[in-house]
């Protein structure tokens, strides 16, 4: 039996049950994607524009076709936690690849109603500065995957997932959001902070790659330094890809970092130092006055 679910502005049929998402009634319409039980390969073939098969964990394999089909074989013992965590992450990511999407390691926030992007590899503080800019009153739009492209209007645009956040014990014990009772994906602590949003659009303002350093600072760069950034923060396995899906990867990061700020922003491991970072990024983004320009 298959359950309809809504998330990063998708209509999506699973045969596995996603309570993170909430069901949807019967549509009147085609889903967008479709999960479903099936037999995967369990080599790895060389990852094409519309096909990747992903062995993300011991107990299950996942082959994803044409950004609307996945496949899940499930080989051994798997939590279900674990699996719907990498379903509604790495899976997704590769689904929105296909679609001709950037799939950003990334969590954003709204500022001003524009999303601002921290990038960054595992634990580097992405999600724990987006609960630091949610305690500070600005959305959180997107955790860990944050689809981007440029438009036909040549802005830069997030397609988010759904507002929650994931954080680890120590962040979650300073930063849980009030009235959010937090569930267990991943070892993390899983925070839904509004039920209400299943993926809208927004504009990209700018991007943080986030790391560790003693103070508080922040570097522009150029599009030549911008664009390897975003490719490493990125769900791609570049070495995995034909020739032709690595060069609409690369099309894809240069014309991002062309449309976006991007910036390397250090912070101090200190969590006593958030709420500096929150108003150091506000200032930042702040626009200079008419003389300055």
């Amino acid at each position: 039996m298959s359950n309809n679910y809504h998330a990063f502005g998708l209509l999506i049929r699973s045969e596995f049950d996603l309570p993170e998402l909430g069901t949807e009634p019967v549509a009147d319409r085609a889903p967008d994607v479709v999960i479903h039980r099936g037999k995967v390969p369990r080599h790895t073939p060389r990852i094409t524009l519309d096909e990747e098969v992903a062995l993300q964990h011991p107990g299950a394999g996942f082959l994803i076709r044409g950004g609307c089909d996945v496949t899940v074989d499930i080989r051994a013992d798997i939590d279900p936690p674990v699996l719907r965590a990498l379903l509604l992450g790495r899976v997704m990511a590769f689904v929105f690849r296909q679609r001709g999407w950037l799939p950003l390691h990334a969590s954003g926030v709204l500022v001003d109603n524009e999303c601002i992007l921290f990038l960054g590899n595992v634990r580097a503080g992405k999600s724990t500065t987006a609960a630091a800019f949610h305690q500070q009153g600005h959305p959180v739009v997107t955790d860990d995957v944050a689809p981007v492209r440029v438009d036909s209007d040549g802005r830069c645009i997030l397609q988010s997932a759904w507002s929650y956040v994931r954080l680890h014990s120590d962040a979650a014990a300073v930063l849980a959001p009030r009235d959010c009772v937090p569930a267990m994906q991943g070892g993390k602590h899983r925070f839904d902070l509004d039920q209400r949003d299943r993926g809208g659009v927004y504009v990209v303002r700018c991007a943080y790659a986030i790391e560790f350093g003693d103070n508080i600072a922040v570097e522009s760069l150029n599009v030549m330094r911008a664009m390897p950034l975003l490719s490493r923060y990125c769900f791609v396995r570049h070495k995995e890809m034909t020739r032709e899906a690595l060069e609409s990867h690369v099309r894809a990061c240069t014309a991002v970092a062309g449309s976006i700020p991007v910036r390397r922003l250090s912070r101090p491991r200190s969590l006593a130092a958030l709420p500096d970072l929150v108003r150091f990024v506000r200032r930042d983004l702040a626009p200079l006055p008419d003389a300055q320009r």
